[in-house]
């Protein structure tokens, strides 16, 4: 089925400060990861965030709790009566999620991210989203991967390809696409008030065509700590090797799981480690290789202190 260009309603907002943005969310996380993601945000300026919470927690909405902030339970009430098929897979439940707020909503812009994203924009996210192209239905926002290094400033890798991802990543660069161990697929900022549209995880539909016709927009990135250190890559693996980013789909091998459970059947008990340190390790050199190739992004991201600043300390 071909891909479609859609028209945008015209006219848009073009002015900054009249400009509303927003992030749609379907997440699963501790309270510490949820307010990170949610100060973070909102120290960038959302007007709205329509949080759901995959794991119903009414405590965690009590003490997040703020005027800017929708927190949505999705629980066996909020499932009921839907279709059965939009709750079997996390990923079904996202869609569904986005999908639904997409509709409802009455902001200019709406971004669908996970919780372990941030949106890095180049300045005011208002100024980047008034300043895109009228008729893009959605602006791309390409992934860079966060690496494994303590404390602000964080360092986030970008994809690269041939020769230089050989020279960056000697050992497993050749096995691993773009040099990612998440996925390279950019997501979106969509511009709401398309009739009909589905909001997917990396793209828009419509009546199961993919939208096309979107923008970029120089700078505007979003860092995925998908396993900025080796116990969180740990802790994530059996799931993302069962239903997640490693698992075969469809038939299709997954060629980066299957290193990773090779590398976990390597009687080296190190390897798996090394594979980590190799691909997200921020020691001085590797930072420096990455620069002179143009894929370091450096950023102060100031978690804990908005966090602070938006909900206080934190209970253990």
């Amino acid at each position: 089925m071909a891909d479609l260009i859609i028209p945008v309603p015209q006219p848009v907002e073009t002015k900054p400060d009249r400009v509303r943005w927003g992030i749609v969310s379907t997440v699963k996380g501790s309270t510490a990861q949820i307010a990170r993601f949610i100060a973070y945000h909102l120290d960038l300026g959302a007007d709205r965030m329509h949080v759901h919470l995959d794991v119903p927690d009414a405590a965690v909405a009590d003490r997040l709790a703020h005027p800017n902030v929708r927190f949505i339970q999705c629980d066996d009430a909020y499932w009921a009566n839907r279709p059965k098929r939009a709750r079997e897979t996390h990923q079904m439940r996202q869609v569904f999620n986005a999908s639904r707020v997409y509709r409802m909503c009455k902001l200019d812009w709406l971004a669908h991210i996970d919780v372990d994203e941030f949106l890095l924009p180049p300045t005011s996210l208002r100024d980047v989203l008034a300043n895109a192209d009228p008729n893009a239905p959605f602006v791309e926002i390409p992934p860079c991967e966060m690496m494994d290094s303590a404390g602000d400033p964080h360092h986030f890798k970008r994809a690269c390809h041939g020769t230089k991802k050989r020279a960056i990543y000697p050992t497993y660069g050749e096995y691993v696409p773009g040099g990612f161990i998440s996925t390279q697929s950019h997501k979106l900022f969509a511009r709401t008030g398309l009739k009909d549209i589905r909001q997917g995880i990396h793209a828009l539909r419509l009546k199961n065509q993919i939208v096309r016709g979107g923008t970029q927009i120089d700078g505007l990135e979003l860092g995925h700590a998908h396993a900025p250190d080796f116990e969180t890559f740990q802790r994530h693996l059996a799931y993302r090797l069962e239903k997640g980013s490693y698992h075969d789909r469809k038939g299709r091998m997954n060629p980066l799981g299957h290193l990773i459970l090779a590398l976990m059947d390597d009687p080296d008990p190190d390897a798996l480690r090394a594979f980590h340190n190799e691909m997200c390790g921020a020691s001085p050199e590797r930072l420096d290789l990455l620069a002179a190739h143009g894929m370091l992004v450096t950023r102060e991201l100031n978690l804990d202190a908005k966090v602070a600043h938006y909900f206080g300390t934190l209970e253990k």
